[in-house]
């Protein structure tokens, strides 16, 4: 599993690449939201991400925003973004991940 741990929410910067006028979450944003903030724009290595199944995307504080599954890639630059196909109403969701992000970067390989 690929791991996105997503902080506060931002105003995005003018030359993001999926378009978002914001990135990182918010109380009470919905899953679709959640994907939306988390799925990209990274550093990480396209291999290795294509290799997991799902991505789980989650808050500072550990909680479960949304959950999907990888069904590829996108490049912006020398970062990329993931694709993919939500899992809505994943029974994660809201709760605690059961694998801690111990990684001081923000993509981590479960």
């Amino acid at each position: 599993m690929l791991q996105i741990q997503i902080g506060p929410e931002r105003e995005a910067g003018p030359d993001d690449g999926l378009g978002r006028s914001t990135i990182g979450w918010r109380p009470g944003m919905s899953e679709d939201e959640a994907w939306e903030a988390g799925r990209g724009i990274w550093k990480f290595n396209a291999d290795r991400a294509l290799s997991q199944d799902e991505a789980q995307i989650i808050n500072t504080e550990g909680i479960v925003l949304a959950v999907a599954k990888i069904t590829g890639i996108s490049k912006s630059g020398d970062r990329y973004a993931l694709l993919g196909e939500l899992l809505h109403g994943d029974d994660r969701v809201g709760r605690a991940t059961r694998s801690p992000h111990l990684s001081r970067n923000p993509v981590t390989y479960i």
